[in-house]
């Protein structure tokens, strides 16, 4: 079976195809490499599979929505000769040289995407009018698990401005924000659901410094968060990455928002460093605050500490609270991003955050009224730590 896509070649997309170009390469790719995948088909299931065959497993929903995501990057792919493979259950578009290298990361997807549920399993909405095509609310019209997550492994610092120059091209509103992003070595963005980095960009130390298999990991797991339950707190959604990462990887190698160095103890010593700092605060026990209140795209050695120790207190001894906090603040904050008027109007807040005392209330529900007083515990314990009873 084949699918047809017909589309106009407008302005947009002309500069979007000549910027991607990459001529050399494209023409010795063409003699010394078998043709790539189509843009109307993805390799699946180790196979080669045409897009409209992803329907009969995956829903047509599902289906439309990886073919949006193959349309935005498929001159890309063409001009660069890049291989493109889904994941068993369409949630990963993954971009990658080749082929053996596609086998090799998507060995690292499905243990990316079992280690999320394992940790943050979505709530079961296929009952609920909030499914896959309908948006009542903004946030580009986020919908719970409905677009799937895209990873592309760049090689070059070349192909990964071009990368950028495209997604700038489709979607002009992106436009700053891609030129932004030309001196970073990846990106993770959920207004295109897309994570982006270089294999091995220039001046880091591959292996020592910068894990392109890290990379992936955390940065597919960031936006795992988003695809499921929308904007969520920063110690959420990048304390669940880290202990995704970890649990995948064995250690932290992917910093958000850091641009200094990195110790050698900061791959894997936080444990060690929280329960030191908590042993000289014996009276005062964790505040929502002290992580709560991490501001995005800022870095806090402060904050990330302890965004990190409290979803790890959550995973290991209340692992039922974190799947119901995140949907929880993401009804919150669709309630509160929103606000409609008297005469039927309604705006948007762009900069709504769901309040800390907010945030408390919905840790208290889930985990119990003192969870910050037994997270302050296991802070101070390590893994010596014992949960007691719960009040609340």
């Amino acid at each position: 079976m084949t699918v047809t896509r017909t589309r106009a070649m407008g302005s947009s997309a002309i500069v979007f195809a000549l910027s991607l170009a990459v001529p050399s390469a494209a023409a010795a790719a063409a003699t010394a490499h078998p043709a790539p995948l189509s843009p109307q088909e993805i390799h699946w299931r180790g196979r080669p599979t045409a897009v409209g065959a992803l329907a009969a497993e995956l829903g047509q929903p599902n289906a439309n929505a990886v073919a949006g995501s193959l349309d935005r990057y498929d001159e890309w792919v063409e001009a660069n000769d890049y291989h493109v493979a889904l994941s068993e259950d369409g949630r990963v578009v993954l971009i990658t040289k080749s082929k053996k290298a596609s086998k090799r990361r998507m060995k690292l997807v499905e243990e990316a995407l079992d280690a999320f549920d394992a940790l943050l399993a979505p709530p079961d909405r296929s009952a609920s009018e909030e499914s896959f095509v309908v948006a009542e609310w903004g946030v580009g019209d986020h919908v719970p698990d409905a677009e799937p997550v895209v990873l592309i492994e760049v090689e070059g610092a070349d192909r990964y401005r071009s990368l950028l120059t495209g997604i700038g091209a489709e979607r002009p509103q992106l436009e700053g924000w891609a030129r932004s992003q030309f001196s970073q070595p990846g990106f993770a963005e959920e207004r295109v659901s897309t994570a982006a980095w270089q294999a091995a960009p220039d001046g880091f130390e591959v292996g020592d410094v910068w894990r392109s298999e890290n990379e992936l990991v955390n940065r597919l797991a960031r936006l795992l968060v988003h695809r499921s339950f929308g904007p969520q707190p920063t110690w959420l959604r990048i304390g669940c990455a880290w202990r995704v990462e970890m649990a995948v990887q064995g250690s932290i190698y992917c910093f958000p928002y850091r641009q200094e160095f990195v110790g050698v103890g900061e791959h894997g010593g936080w444990e060690a460093d929280l329960k030191r700092a908590f042993k000289k605060r014996k009276k005062r026990p964790l505040e929502v605050d002290e992580f709560a209140s991490w501001r995005r795209n800022r870095w806090s050695d402060e904050h990330a500490q302890l965004a990190w120790g409290f979803v790890e207190y959550l995973a290991r001894h209340e692992p039922t609270a974190l799947p119901e906090v995140a949907e929880a603040f993401r009804e919150r904050y669709k309630a509160g991003f929103r606000t409609t008027h008297d005469d039927g109007t309604w705006s948007t807040d762009p900069t709504f955050q769901v309040p800390m005392d907010a945030q408390l209330e919905v840790l208290r529900s889930s985990a119990g009224e003192d969870v910050m007083e037994r997270a302050t515990a296991f802070f101070r314990a390590g893994k010596r730590y014992r949960p007691r009873k719960r009040r609340g």
